[in-house]
């Protein structure tokens, strides 16, 4: 089974669990969790994290309010985008024969993209609290 095929069940798999999920913490509240999500790094070193903001960031997303989520985590938002493009691109290859429809999708462009967007949202936090 090709690794594309693999990602693709797996989206299958969790996409109704994280929507339920999402709306289910967008509904109770990110203050009613905080003291259980806060960062032991941050608590420790004063400063942020990688994925400092990252729950807020899928709390707001959750909510609606998408530059907010932005704001706190862009990495958020692009998992959603890269998952939904992810989707798209593998159902209408398989479905509607695509001259590429045997071509295998390049899921590492995904994970590097999402790496670059971490590390450049840590610096500019590191950053701001520096200058």
């Amino acid at each position: 089974m090709k690794k594309d095929t693999v990602f693709y069940r797996i989206g299958q798999c969790i996409l109704i669990p994280f929507i339920l999920f999402g709306l289910w913490f967008a509904r109770t509240g990110y203050d009613s969790y905080h003291s259980l999500l806060a960062c032991t790094f941050y608590a420790v070193t004063g400063f942020p994290c990688p994925g400092c903001g990252g729950t807020r960031a899928f709390y707001y997303l959750f909510r609606g309010e998408l530059l907010k989520s932005i704001e706190y985590h862009p990495v958020v938002f692009y998992g959603v985008l890269a998952g939904a493009h992810f989707m798209v691109l593998y159902f209408y290859r398989k479905h509607f024969h695509g001259k590429n429809a045997e071509e295998e999708i390049q899921i590492p462009i995904y994970f590097y993209l999402a790496i670059a967007v971490i590390l450049l949202q840590w610096i500019v936090k590191i950053l701001v609290i520096l200058l």
